[in-house]
């Protein structure tokens, strides 16, 4: 029976592992465009509701639809990029210029409800909405008094976006740092969105 030393099992294993983990070159991501004011679109008189009528027939492909009417109606190539990053969903109404972290505010209008949402963009990550509710720790939302108290009031309690248009929907705020903050409302409200507004 031949014998194999433990040096050279663990040489073979070595050279084994480093073959299988060699990374693949690297490829630069493509730079994603920032979002400036150029992106702002405003829609024709009677846009929507043809749009609607139009792509209501492409129900599996109505966000590719809408992207394409926009595009035949006018809106600028950065205009038609930003409605690509909503998932072909929204397109911009709003943009405001806080510093490095933008403000840009759109209409999701084939929504049912919540048709606003503010984004702050050009940061790290390059484009985040306000109300993903990821973003919201429901169990730290009770080390504060204030809405700990609502809760234990109102066990039904639930949070809904506040207004999204306009200088109040997401405000940034001064630091003496140079990063950037901003402060975003909510509406609480005793258990669905036509509840009684709590706070």
């Amino acid at each position: 029976m031949a014998s194999v030393r433990p040096s050279a099992v663990l040489f073979l294993i070595a050279g084994a592992v480093c073959a299988q983990t060699t990374p693949a070159p690297s490829v630069p991501p493509v730079p994603i465009a920032p979002v400036g004011p150029d992106a702002v679109w405003v829609p024709p008189e009677g846009f929507l509701a043809a749009t609607h009528k139009a792509c209501d027939k492409h129900a599996g492909d109505f966000g590719a639809c809408f992207v394409r009417a926009m595009a035949k109606a006018g809106a600028s190539p950065a205009a038609v990029a930003f409605t690509r990053r909503t998932g072909d969903q929204g397109y911009l109404r709003e943009f405001r210029s806080t510093g490095i972290v933008g403000i840009a505010c759109a209409v999701y209008p084939f929504r049912a409800n919540q048709n606003g949402v503010c984004f702050l963009v050009n940061g790290d990550p390059p484009m985040l909405d306000v109300d993903d509710p990821k973003l919201i720790d429901p169990k730290a939302l009770l080390f504060d008094r204030v809405y700990a108290s609502i809760a234990k009031s109102y066990p039904n309690v639930t949070i809904f976006p506040g207004r999204r248009f306009g200088e109040t929907a997401a405000m940034p705020l001064h630091l003496r740092s140079e990063g950037q903050r901003f402060q975003v409302d909510y509406s609480l409200v005793d258990g669905c969105r036509a509840c009684a507004h709590l706070g």
